[in-house]
């Protein structure tokens, strides 16, 4: 947890927490928890309601409940949306909170995006005018109003940078470009690369871009598609050349697994495209992100069903042969690359 980070964070009676960057709201609830601890020098009672699930007499029990173990109570509730759907809630809301028991701290997270709309960028679910906001103010309570919208793509390398900074270390701008390229604003996952790219290169060490694809997971599923693209063009040469580059970098069994993992992938696809189904129903079906769908999608037309069910096959088949002794990992995917690409 970041001491700046709690340090930002005033300890006032209501939190609104609103958007859909998923890791800057829990990164604000850490905060808020660590302040709270910091400053009462205890351990806190804490209570996370989803909305989407409780009532409002559970939620006004929760609010009301006087902790044993602590004098400071943090209530969260999650998509408080869903509890507190129409204007007539407002009035129910404003009563409770007028109430709100001392050392008690309200959190109402609200997921939201937001769209370009007459020349700016507004929220979809709670616009400035929305009855929260006028509940809210006439509670009289303290409260803080914190928006948290996801990074566009654009905006991906400046949030690396900073997160990078965050953090204590050092990437090349080539290095951020090449990271928000490889994982888009899955800012969770970024985090996780930026800090393994950090550990890799050293305190005193500057990220470059062949790190950030040396250790970036999302890159490694990029080469193996690629090489597969290869092997459905049916260019030996290039597809032979990502596995050997991969094999540089990696051990047999590792890309063995993400191999297998994608032909699995686009056997599902061409299950979907023959049943005449799209990218809505490739992500209905395996719950993949939209773009590795759009992406399978494509790439299984370059196989028949039947192809694609045999190269499984012969996978099958070599880890089989691997596990026992009789071939080597390597050597049997170099040759399958190599036949199946002409």
């Amino acid at each position: 947890m970041r001491a700046e980070a709690a340090a930002q964070i005033p300890i006032v009676d209501i939190y609104v927490l609103q958007g859909d960057d998923d890791l800057a709201v829990q990164d604000d609830l850490k905060a808020l928890y660590a302040r709270l601890r910091a400053e009462g020098n205890v351990e806190l009672d804490i209570a996370s309601l989803d909305g989407n699930s409780c009532d409002q007499a559970a939620f006004t029990q929760s609010l009301n409940s006087l902790s044993l173990f602590s004098p400071q109570r943090v209530v969260v509730l999650s998509d408080a949306l869903e509890m507190l759907k129409k204007k007539e809630d407002g009035e129910w809301l404003g009563a409770l909170l007028k109430n709100l028991p001392q050392n008690t701290h309200l959190a109402l997270l609200l997921p939201d995006s937001q769209r370009y709309f007459k020349g700016e960028m507004v929220w979809q679910k709670v616009k400035s005018n929305h009855w929260i906001h006028k509940c809210l103010k006439e509670s009289e309570r303290t409260q803080v109003w914190r928006e948290h919208p996801l990074p566009s793509q654009r905006e991906m390398p400046a949030w690396i940078m900073n997160e990078v900074q965050s953090q204590g270390g050092n990437f090349e701008g080539q290095a951020a470009a090449e990271l928000a390229n490889l994982v888009g604003n899955n800012l969770f996952q970024a985090r996780q690369e930026i800090t393994k790219a950090i550990s890799y290169v050293g305190a005193d060490g500057i990220v470059t871009r062949d790190d950030v694809r040396l250790l970036c997971s999302q890159s490694r599923e990029e080469d193996i598609f690629e090489m597969m693209d290869a092997v459905g063009g049916r260019n030996a040469k290039h597809a032979l050349s990502l596995l050997q580059r991969l094999l540089e970098d990696l051990p047999a069994q590792y890309i063995y697994t993400m191999l297998a993992r994608q032909v699995r992938l686009l056997i599902m696809a061409r299950e979907v495209m023959e049943a005449g189904g799209g990218q809505n129903e490739m992500v209905a079906q395996t719950g993949l992100n939209p773009f590795v769908a759009k992406k399978a999608l494509a790439q299984c037309r370059h196989f028949s069903m039947e192809e694609l069910e045999d190269i499984y096959r012969q996978l099958d088949r070599m880890d089989e042969e691997a596990k026992t002794g009789v071939s080597s990992l390597d050597v049997v995917m170099e040759t399958l690359v190599a036949d199946i690409s002409r």
